[in-house]
């Protein structure tokens, strides 16, 4: 299984949809100083977090950069998603985040 943190992780379901993404769109990586950085379809996305032990997950402070991209409504859904996040769970090489029990997204490990 793949750390949360410090693992480049790539969006592969987002609202029961699959997505697929340009190389380097809907990608997220934690780091270990409570900060995140990403990526939408065409923007830069970074934002604070906070998880628990028992795999809360609550992301905070989103914010980025405000070009319009081709895929904006998936952009701006993948960003409403990621504000409601709740808890997270692991699945070997992917994340599962979870808003009050429903699934909302699946990420895989982006291995180089």
């Amino acid at each position: 299984e793949k750390p949360l943190v410090g693992t480049e992780w790539q969006l592969v379901q987002l609202m029961a949809k699959d997505v697929t993404a340009e190389d380097d769109s809907f990608r997220l990586t934690f780091m270990s100083n409570g900060s995140m950085a990403g990526k939408g379809d065409c923007n830069m996305l970074t934002a604070t977090y906070s998880m628990t032990t028992s795999r809360e997950l609550k992301i905070k402070n989103l914010g980025s950069t405000r070009r319009l991209c081709k895929n904006f409504e998936l952009e701006n859904e993948f960003m409403d998603m990621l504000e409601g996040v709740t808890h997270y769970e692991m699945d070997a090489d992917h994340m599962l985040f979870l808003n009050s029990g429903t699934l909302v997204a699946i990420f895989k490990a982006d291995v180089e």
